[in-house]
């Protein structure tokens, strides 16, 4: 809805821009034509600041169960979609599971949604809501040997990620999962 919201104003600013500079010395006023191809470009560029920050998100969810398969920390893909405390976390929790003799197996199922766009008139932020489903994902034993090992229960849980644009690259800086349960 605030997405919603600021899309609208930034037409309704680009209208009242426009209609401003009508001043120009010309009797007629601009063409009707003009105004639903603002309203397309403003919704355009608005889609595709939401499917840079979503990309950026899977990418990085789909790079630390990739890296969670083997264990590896240091998975290049994720300095590609996080970085800051994202992807301080991310590499911290595959540390620990490469300590324990941990790897990930199984599919874990996003659905991302971005909730928020700042500042609206030139978009630099965005705040995603996930329900991500872990129910179908596990840690197990990287080999056969030593103790088994009993992970908790997956399922749904609510994820709050950030994903900030520098330059024209979108990464992940920060996400907080929730208990499962939460969505």
């Amino acid at each position: 809805m605030v997405l919603r919201r600021a899309a609208i104003l930034s037409i309704i600013t680009v209208a009242l821009v426009s209609g401003g500079a009508c001043g120009s010395g010309q009797d007629s006023p601009p063409s009707q034509p003009e105004l639903p191809s603002l309203r397309s470009s403003s919704a355009n560029t608005n889609n595709t600041v939401e499917q840079s920050a979503l990309a950026a998100y899977r990418g990085m969810q789909q790079a630390y169960i990739t890296a969670g398969r083997t264990t590896d920390p240091q998975y290049g893909e994720l300095s590609r979609y996080a970085e800051g405390d994202a992807l301080s976390v991310l590499t911290a929790g595959l540390e620990a599971n490469k300590k324990q003799g941990l790897i990930i197996k199984g599919e874990v199922v996003l659905n991302p949604q971005v909730t928020e766009l700042s500042p609206p008139s030139a978009p630099e932020t965005a705040k995603i809501r996930d329900c991500l489903d872990t129910s179908g994902a596990t840690r197990v034993k990287a080999s056969p040997e030593g103790s088994p090992f009993v992970d908790a229960p997956g399922g749904r849980r609510v994820v709050i990620a950030t994903a900030k644009r520098t330059g024209d690259v979108w990464k992940v800086i920060s996400f907080v999962p929730m208990a499962v349960g939460t969505c």
